[in-house]
């Protein structure tokens, strides 16, 4: 199937409460190109209008573009070479035989939990979709959808879940018949009651369900053979046979501290581990001990082999020699179940962390351990599937597959980086396209806003691009990568024109001027560098000092000549942020401080005259006010969300109109109307989509006609209001 032929889409309709939820399904044939499907909520043919205050409240979910990035839940088939590999939109299909992604399941929000059924044939995921309604915080209902494998078909949706409603599903698997899924019920928002429960899949809907200590650790094995828990009272862990819920088997362990202390299990469900946590006033640590549970015997009891580090994830071979642990620290370790000795080592698996908070510092960059989320063996025992767990933003997961007993690397499947601390869409000037950038292997992705087909591929970059730009005549793009360049390309062919080379450190900011004959880019090198745009030769370099300054914001003037930019350091958790915001003129050299101490910009509109900013001295946060060309700011209005604690992402957008401002939390998207010297709260907006809460990053497309927000994670929701 070729890019851009139309995908057929599915709406299952399901009813909850007094409302309507949509929730969208997709046929997905097994031989298509990867990137080549996205999830619609309109048809293609829909006519949008101009978002304003007036029709805000219409705003609804026309399409999302992306695969989103991975969260590091798999799940395997048993007789087959396919991996469910969940990521922040839906769920991957990967062919661990090939190395190959092989489909995508869209479903627009992040899968809880998920499984594939003992046949192969059905995956089950878990969502949480919003209900619009508050109740101290947003409210959702989990859903659990059914899909057929390996088409990707949704087959059927699950919402009333009795007494099990109302909670977090972590946890998820089908019996061995694949009659029933099991799942738990814990921290269940204001309800604290923990169970064991079972949905039926046969005839008529049933929910099952058993009470445990509400301060029980559970856990169910992969294979829906059994449930477990063990708590703070006992000196045993009960094995709960699903098919009745009644307890079959107990295993004797010391008192344990729940605090901490985690329930494992082996993929084939044979054995049981207990990683329990122990504290003193003189030490802390944790101990891994592993029962077989055919006669109940003990055949492992250490730690893994680095100091203070805990093993999260294990699995058994067939033969019971070889036992594989994945640890926190991100590394995979083998050991001879005869010997408790460890046979080999395979980590450890790190990441690169921009932010300068989690840096000594506030140094640009720095090496950090993925923690393991799960190790699995293959049914023929030949490959382990390692997947690293999402544990930070700005993280890029990794799911490898290894050849036993070796433990050498056959594959590695990587993703977007997950909640970049820069994360960046941007939209062509006439509005008809749509950038998104974070793919780990630095592509960025061009979609045609009108149908959400991917248009063309960016390809160049070593390493994530995390930057790019549209030039206001339409011709050009500008990406900006940690590979410590920018590239231009052609807007309309995507050829590549010229690779910008000099910087010493990532690119995080770019901006082109508006006769687009040059560009400015700040990079993590504490420099910003002009570049003439026609041939891509440096025009000049402006020198930030010595210390390790981030560019966090970056601006051309309507005069085509101003730079406006905020850079700031993080020398220590004591001395917290310093920011310094600058207004410099190319033509004269000169530089000048703008904004004081109380206003640290974000964002201008898009004829300078007016900016969204925040003052870390002002109680409500957040500002909108007018902007001058020489850099004078005069405050109109001050805001904060009126949910929660007030704050709001950093993500706060004017509309092109000049009449809306838009931001989000985890209430929800926000709305207000700016009206000559006020801001009017209008509402929380687009509440039972079926999107995140918030996003990181919001634009409004030149026409006003699309919101679009991203969280940096490979994904991008368009919202509109479709006209009558």
């Amino acid at each position: 199937m070729s890019r851009g032929k139309e995908v057929n889409m599915k709406k299952n309709i399901l009813k909850t409460g007094m409302h309507w939820v949509i929730v969208l399904g997709m046929l997905l044939p097994f031989s298509m190109n990867v990137g080549e499907v996205q999830a619609q909520a309109t048809s293609d043919s829909e006519t949008l209008e101009e978002i304003t205050p007036e029709n805000i409240q219409d705003l609804q979910l026309v399409r999302w573009v992306g695969e989103g990035a991975y969260t590091g839940d798999i799940a395997q088939q048993n007789d087959g070479n396919l991996i469910a590999a969940a990521t922040t939109a839906g769920v991957k299909l990967l062919d661990k035989e090939s190395g190959e992604q092989t489909g995508f399941v869209p479903i627009g929000l992040e899968p809880t939990a998920l499984t594939i059924s003992p046949d192969g044939s059905t995956l089950a995921v878990v969502v949480n979709l919003p209900t619009g309604e508050l109740d101290g915080n947003a409210r959702y209902v989990r859903q659990i959808q059914l899909y057929s494998l390996p088409d990707g078909e949704m087959l059927e949706a699950f919402q009333d879940l009795g007494e099990c409603a109302d909670s977090n599903i972590w946890a998820i698997a089908f019996t061995p018949d694949g009659a029933e899924l099991i799942f738990e019920k814990k921290h269940g928002g204001q309800n604290t009651d923990r169970r064991f429960c079972a949905l039926s899949l046969e005839g008529e809907t049933e929910i099952r369900s058993i009470e445990v200590p509400q301060d029980a650790i559970m856990a169910i094995s992969p294979n829906g053979e059994w449930a477990v828990s063990v708590s703070g009272e006992a000196d045993t862990i009960s094995l709960y046979d699903p098919q009745n819920f009644k307890v079959v088997e107990e295993i004797e362990v010391d008192a344990v501290e729940t605090v901490g202390s985690t329930l494992l299990f082996s993929q084939d469900g044979q054995y049981i581990g207990l990683n329990s946590y122990s504290y003193d006033e003189d030490d802390e640590e944790y101990a891994l001990q592993i029962w077989k549970l055919e006669d109940g015997s003990l055949v492992f009891s250490d730690n893994p082999s680095m100091i203070e580090d805990t093993a999260r994830t294990f699995d058994v071979d067939a033969s019971g020699e070889n036992l594989y642990l994945g640890t926190q620290s991100g590394n995979v370790e083998a050991y001879s179940l005869a010997s408790g000795k460890m046979t080999k080592q395979v980590g450890s698996s790190t990441w690169t962390i921009y932010s300068p908070i989690a840096n000594p510092g506030g140094i640009p960059a720095a090496e950090q351990s993925s923690s393991i989320q799960n190790v699995m063996l293959s049914q023929d025992g030949e490959s382990l599937i390692v997947s690293d767990s999402l544990t930070s933003y700005g993280q890029s997961i990794h799911i490898r597959v290894f050849a036993t007993p070796e433990l050498a690397e056959s594959f590695d499947f990587s993703g977007p980086a997950v909640g970049s601390d820069d994360p960046a869409i941007a939209f062509s000037p006439d509005s008809s396209q749509i950038a998104l950038v974070g793919e780990s292997d630095g592509k960025v992705e061009i979609y045609n806003t009108q149908d959400g087909k991917l248009t063309m591929t960016l390809d160049g970059h070593t390493q994530v691009a995390n930057q790019v730009s549209f030039a206001p005549d339409g011709k050009m793009i500008a990406t900006g990568s940690n590979d410590n360049t920018i590239r231009l390309w052609d807007a309309q062919s995507g050829e590549l024109l010229h690779t910008l080379e000099g910087h010493q450190a990532r690119v995080n900011r770019l901006a082109f001027s508006p006769d687009s004959t040059w560009l400015v880019s700040g990079a993590d090198d504490n420099t910003l560098r002009r570049w003439n745009t026609a041939d891509g030769n440096l025009l000049e370099t402006l020198e930030l000092g010595d210390e390790h300054w981030r560019v966090e914001f970056l601006d051309i003037l309507t005069d085509n000549t101003s730079v406006v930019y905020r850079i700031t350091k993080y020398p220590s958790p004591y001395i917290g942020y310093i920011n310094k915001q600058m207004i410099w003129n190319t033509q004269s050299g000169d530089s000048k401080t703008i904004g004081g101490s109380d206003i640290y910009l974000t964002r201008l509109s898009e004829e300078n005259d007016l900016f969204m900013g925040y003052s870390i001295g002002n109680s409500s946060g957040w500002l909108v006010g007018t902007f001058q060309g020489d850099g004078s700011m005069r405050i109109i209005s001050t805001f904060k969300s009126p949910h929660g604690n007030g704050a709001l992402s950093h993500g706060v957008v004017i509309s092109p109109n000049k009449r809306l401002v838009i931001s989000g939390n985890g209430f929800g998207l926000h709305a207000w109307e700016l009206k000559e010297n006020a801001l009017n709260f209008l509402g929380l907006v687009a509440t039972q989509e079926a999107i995140p809460s918030y996003g990181n990053e919001y634009i409004f497309s030149p026409d006003g006609k699309y919101l679009a927000f991203t969280n940096g994670d490979g994904i991008a929701y368009l919202l509109g209001v479709t006209a009558p």
